[in-house]
């Protein structure tokens, strides 16, 4: 049967018009017809309203919100509906999990490698005369009592007296050679500028609020100034970058996902532009990596490792270096590794995230789809948790992920066939019919994640930091804040505390390190050489599970 014309618009419907309409089938006794047509209207004006809600739920967040099952069925629960004894339940839960507290109750232990400084609380003199004799009281103990502090940052003047000797017999006058710095002749100390570097990238402090913070202690430091020196200290750190990125495009696993960073450029139509980082990583190398524009030349260029991408296609070695394995989302960008015969495994993450939507604004299917999905999550889960390798991580899934995939399949193709495909549960479920062929790649090799969240973990300390500097000046700033960031997430993949390593590396560059050794820099060896510069174990959060596969050999 034709779907008959609509009453009235769905987007501002007449109710003077709708009611005339339905005098007039009735009088007809069209009751079929009648039925037909309302609930045409009503269907069409429920998928309207679901999608709105969708978007100013999506307006409204501030930040994503847990993207859990258990979260969203609360969601989708009325309290006055809850099973008798829910609350009571969810009460003594609660209660028994402030009485465990953390770590078996009382109060943990302070880092023991830092330093105890005594401070003595001695009875004072009055006191120690007993009040009842009159006899001098004497030294019975000592209770101890340990609280954490902290001695704030003091800013001094360092004097450099260069000395100068003078021959006496014939006038020869020599003077010590200037002590080597950052910015020779600068008014700013190394260390101070090597702290606003870090401040900048790791805390996310753009220059000018440091400026204001030294102002508040009698210090006055022009932005601009600081500003320079921290553009110098990263000059000095791109080449420790470019080795990351060599061992990054090095053997093994890669993954990447891509996000935008504001560029101020004079000559464009508005003043600023939109330039592409692209987030690599392969297994503890991270790599973020500057391009004007998120399109496939610039995933070229990176994996050539060269801007002239005619001569390196040209070439053998140019085309086996884009017959790789790269994870990522289902964007088109990367398609061109599929056609030279590279393989892209899909994100599940991705795959579930439209259902996640639906099942917020109430769709059970979507729901059911996310329970099966979750089973995915678990097998991985207990593979991590088992500390298994890839080998024993492939045959996991072979035996568990498998069948949960074919429940999905099943489930996928009962549902899409009987769902419009505008309606947001139809483009959850083209999305995944459409990537399917990837998302099951992870079966394949047991190094391949399941999902691509942890490049869009490491692209978060960019996207923090563009919350507060705003942009950068011209390309060459963003190739300097992406070098700075490339450092600082392999710091941290290696476990390797990132201001420490800053300080230390800087300083040995100033100081005339050989480029022939340029390598013994990299985080992965100081940290060999020296083990202190290591993040404590008790504050570090465990390494990605990709970042514990066999790493690129360097």
């Amino acid at each position: 049967m034709a779907t008959p014309p609509p009453i009235t618009s769905p987007y501002a419907p007449d109710v003077a018009q709708v009611r005339a309409w339905l005098e007039r089938m009735v009088a007809a006794l069209k009751f079929t017809e009648l039925v037909i047509a309302v609930l045409v209207l009503i269907t069409r004006m429920r998928d309207i309203n679901t999608e709105l809600m969708h978007k100013v739920a999506q307006l409204r967040r501030r930040c994503p919100r847990s993207e859990t099952l258990k979260r969203l069925e609360r969601q989708l629960v009325l309290p006055l509906f809850a099973p008798a004894g829910a609350g009571t339940k969810k009460a003594d839960d609660a209660k028994a999990k402030r009485k465990r507290g953390h770590g078996g109750g009382g109060r943990a232990a302070l880092p023991a490698h830092l330093p105890r400084v005594p401070r003595p609380n001695p009875v004072p003199a009055e006191l120690r005369i007993c009040p009842h004799c009159g006899t001098e009281m004497t030294t019975l103990g000592h209770e101890r009592c340990e609280k954490l502090d902290i001695v704030p940052a003091r800013f001094i003047v360092t004097v450099t007296v260069t000395e100068t000797v003078a021959c006496p017999k014939d006038d020869t006058i020599v003077s010590a050679p200037p002590l080597p710095s950052i910015v020779e002749g600068g008014k700013l100390g190394d260390t101070l500028i090597v702290e606003a570097l870090a401040d900048k990238f790791i805390e996310h402090q753009p220059v000018e609020r440091q400026c204001r913070r030294f102002a508040y202690v009698g210090v006055e430091i022009a932005p601009q100034t600081l500003g320079r020196s921290v553009g110098a200290a990263l000059d000095l750190l791109l080449p420790i970058a470019r080795m990351i990125h060599a061992q990054t495009r090095g053997p093994g696993l890669l993954a990447t996902d891509a996000t935008g960073i504001p560029v101020l450029d004079p000559s464009a139509p508005d003043g600023i532009r939109t330039g592409a980082v692209w987030c690599w990583t392969n297994a503890r190398w991270v790599t973020l990596f500057y391009s004007p524009s998120a399109d496939s030349d610039s995933v070229k260029r990176f994996l050539l490792g060269t801007d002239d991408l005619d001569g390196a296609l040209a070439s053998a070695d140019g085309q086996r270096a884009l017959c790789r394995t790269v994870q990522c989302d289902g964007t088109s960008v990367t398609t061109f590794l599929e056609r030279a015969g590279g393989k892209r495994p899909g994100c599940w993450s991705h795959g579930r995230r439209r259902l996640v939507d639906c099942a917020r604004a109430g769709d059970l299917i979507a729901r059911r789809g996310l329970h099966i999905i979750r089973e995915l999550f678990a097998v991985e889960r207990g593979s991590l948790l088992a500390g298994d390798n890839a080998e024993q991580r492939r045959a996991r899934r072979r035996e568990h992920s498998v069948p949960v995939l074919v429940r999905i399949r099943s489930w996928l193709d009962e549902h899409r066939a009987v769902t419009p495909p505008r309606t947001p549960l139809g483009r959850a479920l083209g999305y995944l019919h459409r990537q399917w062929h990837r998302l099951v790649l992870f079966l394949e090799d047991g190094n391949i994640e399941l999902t691509n969240n942890r490049r869009e973990r490491e692209l978060r300390r960019l996207v923090i930091g563009r919350r507060n500097w705003l942009f950068t000046w011209l390309d060459h700033g963003a190739e300097r804040t992406s070098a700075i960031l490339t450092i600082v997430g392999t710091c941290i993949a290696h476990d390797v505390n990132p201001r420490a390593y800053l300080h230390l590396v800087t300083k040995l560059i100033v100081h005339g390190w050989p480029q022939a050794k340029l390598r013994d820099l990299l985080p992965d060896r100081m940290l060999a050489a020296r083990p202190e510069l290591c993040i404590s174990e008790r504050d570090s959060p465990p390494p990605p599970p990709d970042a514990r596969t066999t790493p690129a050999p360097g």
